[in-house]
């Protein structure tokens, strides 16, 4: 909005280019992070803002709910550099209400953490508590704000008609269309679904923030092509006019991710917890279907759906199993995936931080590549 006055007062076109709003929109969030999240970090430190008990030694355990502050700055700056328009409002606004519940969910687990402290709960049942609010009504509120933002696009975004975009196939020779009904269905268990997904895969030091970094980058090329009517009739992507309006709120996620790696690479000084990791999955999973990559998400985001799925599959399988059998059996040693490579993988390293390094390189290197994959497939396999 800020840029748009600007443009209207001075008349220059640079503060109307797409390319220079997502630049200011990087630098703008990246910098924020940079100057505020050490404050932020004492100040969650004296309130002792942690769902983890002190480590061996004293040393105290990072706080969680750095994704708050992250959530903040990436609306901020996205108000003042994006016009707003049924793509960008919608997408902040399912930033923000995932991100509230994803708070609500870390301040929960930051007071069972307390009980157990002052003696009101026992640290055994703590883990029963350790999750904050329960799983049937945080599934229940995704899948509620999922619906209603789906019914807001599909009533205010002309552009969205329930068309998908097919990996390999060029638009003039083959895009899946949905009816109205089935459309809305799909947008809400994407955006549900990539929140909850996000959330598993936070478990490790830096492991979830370059998996929405890569997510950004090829949402981000993809709105920037898909609004421009010359672009997007060249490369043969679905020309959507107003979503280029999401590069400089995706740039603005990544530009915040980056510098909040500077914190909480590891040994991390904080972590994002819910209020983050479920804000941004759900970020993600909306602007997937707003430029009509729905399909591309699983590639895109594999690291994200495969620490899913791994979730999934260990919880019906021993299910199954239990029923069939009447001794449950798991699939994975654990779950999510990269708690069943911790597991498999003791003992090869010399520490368990270089173990969880080795981890989390791993997954971010597949990251790159599904990255790299994904915009061959999209911009040039499908000519």
């Amino acid at each position: 909005m800020l840029f748009q006055w600007l443009y209207h007062f001075t008349g220059l076109d640079l503060f109307d280019g797409r390319l220079f709003r997502a630049g200011i929109a990087m630098l703008l969030s990246a910098g924020l992070v940079f100057f505020l999240m050490p404050k932020y970090i004492r100040l969650l430190q004296r309130l002792d803002a942690t769902s983890d008990f002190d480590k061996i030694g004293g040393v105290k355990s990072p706080p969680i709910m750095g994704g708050a502050l992250l959530v903040i700055i990436v609306e901020i700056v996205s108000i003042l550099v994006c016009q707003m328009n049924g793509y960008t409002i919608s997408t902040l606004m399912v930033l923000f209400l995932f991100s509230a519940v994803g708070a609500v969910d870390d301040i929960a687990k930051v007071r069972a953490k307390r009980l157990v402290a002052l003696g009101k709960l026992k640290a055994a049942d703590y883990m029963d508590k350790a999750d904050g609010i329960s799983s049937s009504l945080r599934l229940g509120l995704y899948f509620l704000i999922s619906f209603i933002v789906a019914i807001f696009c599909y009533k205010f975004i002309p552009e969205l008609k329930g068309d998908l975009t097919v990996p390999f196939f060029p638009i003039s020779v083959f895009q899946i269309h949905l009816p109205n009904w089935a459309f809305i269905g799909f947008m809400t268990f994407v955006i549900a679904a990539t929140a909850n997904g996000t959330n598993f895969t936070d478990g490790l030091d830096s492991l979830v923030s370059v998996p929405i970094i890569t997510s950004m980058i090829f949402v981000g090329a993809v709105a920037y092509i898909g609004g421009n009517f010359i672009f997007s009739s060249y490369l043969h992507v679905p020309f959507l006019p107003g979503c280029d309006e999401l590069f400089p709120l995706a740039m603005s996620i990544a530009g915040a991710l980056l510098a909040y790696l500077w914190f909480n690479s590891p040994p991390a000084e904080i972590y994002m917890g819910d209020s983050g990791s479920v804000g941004f999955g759900a970020a993600i999973g909306i602007m997937f279907i707003l430029v009509q990559a729905g399909l591309f998400l699983p590639l895109v985001c594999i690291i994200i759906i495969l620490e899913a799925f791994s979730v999934l599959f260990q919880i019906g399988w021993f299910k199954v199993t239990k029923k069939v059998s009447g001794t449950g059996k798991r699939l994975f040693l654990c779950a999510p995936l990269h708690h069943h490579y911790q597991k498999k993988w003791e003992g090869r390293y010399a520490s368990k931080p270089l173990l969880n390094s080795k981890i989390v390189w791993r997954m971010h290197l597949i990251s790159l590549f599904a990255l790299i994959i994904s915009m061959v497939i999209f911009f040039a396999i499908r000519q």
